[in-house]
């Protein structure tokens, strides 16, 4: 069974600042993996760690 890459740009919606990069292959069974098992709301990279971060 061979890996399926597909546009990268499929997921962009996972995203908290998305960017198009329309030549990068992802490993499609990977990252519909990923986006099933991220809580509803979730962007990467969280937003909540982003915040703590920034106020350290």
């Amino acid at each position: 069974m061979g890996t399926e890459l597909v546009s990268g740009d499929q997921y962009n919606d996972l995203f908290l600042a998305p960017a198009s990069h329309p030549f990068l292959l992802v490993d499609k069974a990977i990252w519909e993996r990923v986006k099933a098992n991220l809580p509803k709301g979730y962007f990467i990279p969280d937003y909540r760690i982003i915040n703590h971060l920034k106020h350290m």
